[in-house]
């Protein structure tokens, strides 16, 4: 149940991402990345994780291969959640609390969007036109 969770995870986030121009590859088995994607200015590799629950616990060998393939790559290094029930929070590995061994982000924590992560920015006029 939880591999086919992820698998669904990472197939909406290859559809979001391919929606603002991105293209996406998907690293079967993860070994060391679940996506890699980029647009041709700006490169992305990214682990993904989805739960239920509001906290999420990351180990530290997962962030430290996130890290290695994204410095060999020439890539960001990027954690994607999708906690379910409250949508998709991205953080970058220097922005992750340490919690013994392992990493932890919450759904309280501070977050990026999708779009400042891929630079696209919206209006004030969108962001005031969606409160109407």
């Amino acid at each position: 149940m939880r591999y086919r969770r992820g698998a669904s995870a990472e197939r909406e986030l290859i559809r979001l991402l391919e929606g603002v121009g991105f293209a996406v590859l998907r690293s079967a088995g993860s070994h060391r990345v679940d996506l890699v994607a980029g647009n041709g200015r700006d490169y992305l590799c990214i682990e993904v994780k989805s739960t239920r629950s509001k906290r999420l616990y990351i180990s530290s060998e997962d962030v430290e291969k996130l890290v290695s393939f994204a410095e060999s790559f020439g890539g960001k290094p990027v954690l994607a959640v999708k906690f379910i029930n409250v949508g998709w929070r991205f953080y970058f590995p220097g922005e992750l609390r340490k919690s013994g061994k392992n990493y932890r982000v919450e759904v309280g924590d501070a977050f990026h969007t999708l779009e400042e992560l891929v630079g696209k920015q919206r209006t004030l006029d969108g962001v005031i036109g969606d409160e109407v």
